[in-house]
């Protein structure tokens, strides 16, 4: 299956660069959205989707990122749930999933051994 990102990124145009820069080294197709799907997202909007990837390649992927500096937080690989899923559910699942990873890595407050 051919490789191929959709990230998005409305306010860093050097992270889009830098992300894409990745992908063309290693071969790896970057997909467009239409302006109407842009507008969609909030200003803020900032996701990356894998599709076709195995968990070794977004890990290798992500790996490159690091070393660049680059850091995304909303970031999937497509699954059969969410292949056709809009722009804008994806965007809110990743926010809430990342808002629920977030919290549970917090450590609990006031806590005492």
């Amino acid at each position: 299956m051919e490789k191929k990102i959709l990230y998005i990124n409305k306010k860093d145009a050097d992270k889009v660069r830098g992300v894409h820069g990745i992908a063309l080294l290693r071969k790896v197709k970057i997909l467009k959205i239409t302006e109407e799907e842009r507008d969609t997202l909030p200003e803020e909007a900032e996701l990356l989707k894998f599709i076709g990837f195995s968990s070794q390649e977004v890990g290798n992927f992500l790996q490159d990122m690091k070393k660049l500096g680059i850091r995304v937080n909303l970031k999937c690989m497509e699954t059969e749930n969410n292949k056709n899923w809009s722009l804008l559910e994806l965007y809110r699942e990743l926010e809430e999933e990342h808002a629920y990873m977030t919290q549970q890595r917090k450590p609990e407050e006031g806590k005492t051994e």
